[in-house]
């Protein structure tokens, strides 16, 4: 998942030549076109967007990339630009907010990769039921499970008890009273999840990862 962050601004919009500048004072390599400039050690894209009158910065989450590093860059080009970090979907982020989110999303890209290498392995069925153990402790009350189709956790709802008709409609195709449908679930989930995974299966989820 890419997530796409904003610095809206009272101030002219900053040029591709003026982040060039920054990125030069802070040594990070980068490589610069008419519209932006995309970062070479992080998957960073900062994108000058006269049309929509703000700077973007799109990330793409990945396993191994610096969380914390990521969330530096993104304040301190804002504190250059004068402006606000927004993350789109979210609103306006704090830096602790916005590390919580990219986490919780590298975590769920991991989780991802080592279900998915578990596929092979005779104890699959075991990790997921045990996993399954672990959301449940950390929601009490809710039908928290991993979906492969989606590859991520999500909440199972019954329409019309747990979810309305109107809102199933965002998740599910034609929903009706009485269908379960699967809604993703935010908050530090996955980050919990991988942390569990790690320790249970460290061959599974390749221990080499560091916790952030």
């Amino acid at each position: 998942m890419a997530f796409t962050v904003t610095f809206p601004t009272s101030r002219p919009l900053c040029t591709v030549d003026e982040l060039s500048a920054w990125m030069t004072d802070r040594g990070e390599p980068f490589a610069a076109d008419e519209n932006g400039l995309t970062l070479r050690a992080i998957p960073m894209r900062f994108v000058a967007a006269p049309d929509q009158a703000a700077l973007q910065c799109q990330i793409e989450v990945t396993e191994m990339m610096p969380v914390q590093r990521m969330v530096d860059v993104v304040f301190d080009v804002s504190v250059q630009a004068g402006a606000d970090v927004h993350l789109v979907g979210e609103g306006q982020a704090s830096r602790a907010f916005l590390w919580m989110r990219l986490a919780d999303e590298q975590d769920r890209v991991r989780l991802a990769s080592s279900l998915s290498r578990a596929e092979s392995s005779n104890n699959r069925d075991e990790i997921l039921r045990r996993l399954w153990g672990i959301l449940a402790a950390a929601r009490f009350g809710h039908d928290d499970r991993w979906d492969a189709g989606q590859q991520r956790v999500v909440e199972l709802l019954e329409v019309g008890e747990g979810i309305s008709l109107d809102d199933a409609a965002w998740h599910a195709d034609d929903p009706e009273a009485g269908d379960v449908v699967s809604v993703p679930v935010k908050g530090m989930l996955h980050c919990l999840a991988w942390r569990w995974l790690s320790e249970a299966y460290p061959g599974i989820a390749e221990a080499e990862h560091t916790i952030h």
